[in-house]
């Protein structure tokens, strides 16, 4: 990985409607890229007496930088078609998928599957077969099964221990809940 290739995947990605293919390590491969430049450029400020006035820090700062930027410009442009692709598919309309690196098939799947509940909890209230989201005795009620659910479903050390006199859970524990989800 360099430079010239993030740049690379980022035009093509720009001049494409459609996801290009990218190694399944590829948001891997990045970090372990500015891992090395930073750790080069961390050797030369060790390595000279004023490392804020030297130009190969300066050099290396600005890649670290500009690597970190064009890689998170790629990754926000990639979701937005994932989130377009996932949409499709949650619509059973056919889709190209392939191409995407496992952080993007992981919330690809996600997104499929949330978008899917999702309907099906509004075409249960449509129907009838479900209270309206807001009949508020109806969403306070599906609201604390859902916590009390994914409470015992999603307990962990911290948000067992991270609970008050009351019994519930501390913001605390709804954070490092919501952390592992």
């Amino acid at each position: 990985m360099n430079l010239d290739e993030l740049r690379s995947a980022q035009a093509k990605e720009r001049r494409k409607d459609s996801l290009q293919h990218l190694r399944d390590s590829f948001y891997d491969d990045v970090a372990a890229y500015v891992a090395d430049l930073r750790a080069a450029r961390d050797r030369r400020a060790e390595q000279v007496d004023k490392p804020f006035s030297d130009d190969d820090v300066r050099r290396m700062s600005d890649e670290v930088e500009t690597a970190e930027e064009v890689a998170e410009a790629l990754y926000e442009r990639r979701v937005g078609k994932v989130v377009k692709i996932a949409s499709f598919a949650a619509a059973d309309m056919p889709v190209e998928d392939e191409g995407m690196t496992t952080e993007e098939r992981e919330l690809f799947d996600d997104l499929v599957d949330r978008i899917g509940e999702n309907k099906s909890r509004v075409l249960d209230v449509l129907s009838g077969d479900a209270p309206p989201s807001s009949d508020p005795d109806a969403t306070a009620q599906s609201a604390d099964s859902d916590r009390s659910t994914s409470d015992v479903s999603e307990a962990t050390p911290d948000s067992v221990e991270a609970t008050s006199d009351s019994g519930s859970p501390s913001a605390d524990a709804d954070h490092s809940a919501l952390a592992g989800a």
